[in-house]
């Protein structure tokens, strides 16, 4: 992380129902005075995942003083041995990284970013894989000694694919879990679940983890959207082509319209949480990694922000933890990424639509839903506000039958995100190849008085002041 001079503190905001926030992979990495005044602009408590998922594997960071502790002669070590690399990637990618490691402890930029900003939280995924239970509480100690927030710790990171049975699970995970328990009792402590139970050795394995009776609180699961759910449409995208966003695109037109129709009709998330709450009785559910995949897709369009949007707002009830892939990152996962040539905005980092998503899912909190076919009657006001959300992935506007009853004459603003197409990005997005002209063509969040319209296109909040 560059060296920064100022300290800032972000500002008291209530909390709605349980808890949101990002990945940090490749936070601090990418971290400068954008970044993080970026972080201060939303202006609200969130929690970040570190050091992220598949590095967890790799990360001894109170013994390597070096970005998140890793070595080479580990990772090829590791490779020798067993070779199990949950995204695939291989050795090369991974000594690579840890040679491009800076010569300072990311640990240190964590505690520093803790002290900028107070309310936030961390969940820690442990190395249960390629490490010892005293080197995890090492870096756990320093990191809660430096004043980190550390609220809960992940036993690894889809680990599942690496063990024959969860037995060979339990005896990598107890230890830790056994002197995390001693010395930090209020730290909770979380087990990873398989999500995609097409799998029938992860449908094994969560079978045989609902049987455990060791000590654990919450159970970990992640949910992409992928081909299984959204193939039909990804098949009609048109991948880096040459893209003019003052032309029309009726491929793109096609495609996107299909994807927010599948979107529309499977429910990832919501039937996850609904089968992990039946499956591990009494147990938090937290989702610490969901998005579409793979990024090139859908990302960083209107389409994916108004599905986060909306998953932020109706999810965030039913787990206690709803961490999006990804916070600050070079990619087009990132809700803030590195600027590349399809962009015409200037800046290193910039803003992208699952920023403006994150942000105003923040600010509506429990929000209400709007139908655009039926009458909505407003709920009951708290502190003299009631917000409305509304998803609009339809090419017109619509008006909708808001009755305010006895708190007619209230004052009402509009909160939104709008494209002039389902696809309109902030920059870069997996469409645009060669000869693209550059574009950041949904530029932020617009506020203004309410003229009774939901704009086509676009997703946000209403808040009425009654009076």
């Amino acid at each position: 992380m560059k060296k920064l001079f100022f300290l800032l503190a972000m500002s008291t905001q209530v909390l709605f129902g349980q808890n949101i926030g990002f990945n940090g992979a490749g936070l601090f990495e990418n971290y400068d005075r954008d970044v993080e005044q970026y972080l201060v602009d939303l202006n609200q408590p969130f929690t970040i995942r570190f050091p992220g998922g598949s590095i967890s594997k790799f990360h001894d960071p109170y013994n390597v003083r070096r970005g998140w502790g890793m070595s080479a002669e580990n990772i090829k070590d590791w490779f020798q041995r067993t070779g199990f690399d949950e995204d695939g990637n291989g050795m090369e990618k991974w000594v690579r990284k840890a040679e491009e490691q800076p010569d300072h402890s990311y640990m240190d930029d964590l505690i520093a970013m803790q002290k900028r900003f107070p309310q936030m939280t961390v969940l820690w995924v442990l190395n249960v894989l390629n490490s010892t239970p005293e080197a995890n509480m090492q870096a756990i100690r320093y990191l809660m000694n430096g004043g980190v927030h550390i609220v809960g710790v992940e036993a690894g990171n889809e680990i599942y694919g690496k063990y024959a049975t969860f037995d060979e699970y339990i005896h990598d995970f107890e230890p830790i879990f056994k002197m995390m328990r001693a010395e930090y009792p209020d730290v909770k402590l979380a087990l990873i679940a398989g999500a995609n139970l097409n799998r029938k050795e992860l449908v094994r394995w969560n079978d045989a983890m609902a049987q455990y009776k060791g000590d654990y609180d919450a159970v970990v699961l992640h949910y992409y959207y992928t081909s299984r759910e959204l193939g039909e449409a990804y098949d009609m995208i048109p991948l880096r082509g040459k893209y003019d966003p003052e032309k029309p695109n009726k491929d793109l037109d096609k495609a996107y319209a299909k994807a927010a129709d599948l979107l529309a009709k499977n429910d990832l998330l919501g039937n996850g949480i609904k089968y992990a709450k039946q499956q591990f009785k009494g147990k938090e559910i937290w989702i610490t990694e969901w998005n579409t995949k793979p990024s090139d897709m859908l990302n960083n369009t209107i389409l994916n922000g108004a599905w986060q949007f909306e998953q932020l707002i109706t999810m965030r009830q039913q787990a206690e933890y709803l961490i999006i892939h990804n916070g600050v990152s070079p990619d087009k996962y990132g809700m803030i990424s590195k600027t590349n040539k399809y962009d015409s905005e200037k800046g290193e980092m910039l803003k992208r639509i699952g920023y403006f998503a994150y942000m105003l899912a923040g600010e509506a909190g429990d929000a209400q839903k709007i139908s655009p076919t039926e009458k909505n009657v407003i709920s009951a006001p708290v502190n003299g506000v009631v917000r409305m959300y509304f998803t609009n992935t339809e090419c017109n506007p619509f008006t909708p039958n808001i009755d305010l009853g006895k708190y007619k004459g209230a004052d009402i603003t509009i909160n939104y995100v709008a494209g002039k197409h389902l696809y309109s990005g902030s920059g870069t997005t997996g469409y645009m190849g060669k000869g693209s002209v550059p574009s950041y063509e949904v530029k932020g969040i617009t506020r203004e008085k309410f003229s009774g319209s939901i704009p086509a296109y676009s997703f946000g909040y209403l808040e009425i002041r009654v009076k």
